[in-house]
């Protein structure tokens, strides 16, 4: 009893950090001819474009292990008719990642600024063959994909991605001056008397 207590106390001590990152819109790429300006802190992405096109802003990643996209967006009052927002994030493969759930749209009933914060998990456009996404992810996207032709406006601030906090580290436990944890090749072990056991308590090998 007392040697599952100290395994499971080794293993509670363990914590997945992360940390969460502010996305320069400075630093925004034009997708489909829009144009940007950035303005106090919020970037407007202007597109005029045909039926069921696709224009707006990308931002590139550092090959991020990304685990949540969050921000507030507003659409054009001017705009009647449906205007999609596709939201998503671009993995190593090319593959393009949304949320079908969000179902987002910058038409005219959107003309105050909202807030969303989710993790794509759905394939856009049948852009990959894959289940998951393929990380790590290269770009984050924001387009508007209207239902007509359309020529307008959309509207993003506080754009941040979460991410694993590869700075924290975990240092090693001592317990009774017997045992001792450590991290080799990402995985929880357990010294104890000269011999390493798992998280669990098994003895490995």
């Amino acid at each position: 009893m007392k040697k599952l207590f100290l395994f499971a106390a080794l293993f509670a001590a363990v914590t997945m950090s992360a940390k969460e990152l502010t996305i320069d819109l400075s630093k925004g790429q034009s997708t489909g001819g829009a144009a940007l300006a950035l303005d106090n802190g919020e970037l407007t992405v202007s597109y005029n474009l045909e039926s069921w096109g696709a224009g707006g802003v990308s931002f590139a990643l550092d090959n991020q292990d990304v685990t949540n996209i969050a921000f507030e967006y507003i659409g054009d009052a001017t705009v009647e008719a449906w205007v999609s927002f596709l939201v998503y994030l671009v993995d190593s493969e090319g593959g393009m990642w949304y949320s079908s759930t969000a179902d987002l749209s910058i038409s005219s009933w959107v003309n105050e600024w909202s807030s969303q914060s989710y993790m794509p998990s759905d394939i856009l456009w049948e852009s990959s063959t894959a289940e998951a996404p393929v990380k790590p992810f290269t770009a984050l996207v924001f387009i508007a994909n209207p239902e007509v032709a359309t020529a307008a406006t959309f509207a993003i601030r506080n754009v941040k991605i979460t991410v694993p906090d590869d700075e924290t580290a975990i240092d090693n436990t001592v317990v009774e001056g017997k045992a001792v944890k450590v991290i080799r090749d990402g995985q929880v072990m357990i010294i104890r008397d000269g011999k390493a056991f798992n998280a669990l308590g098994v003895e490995m090998k």
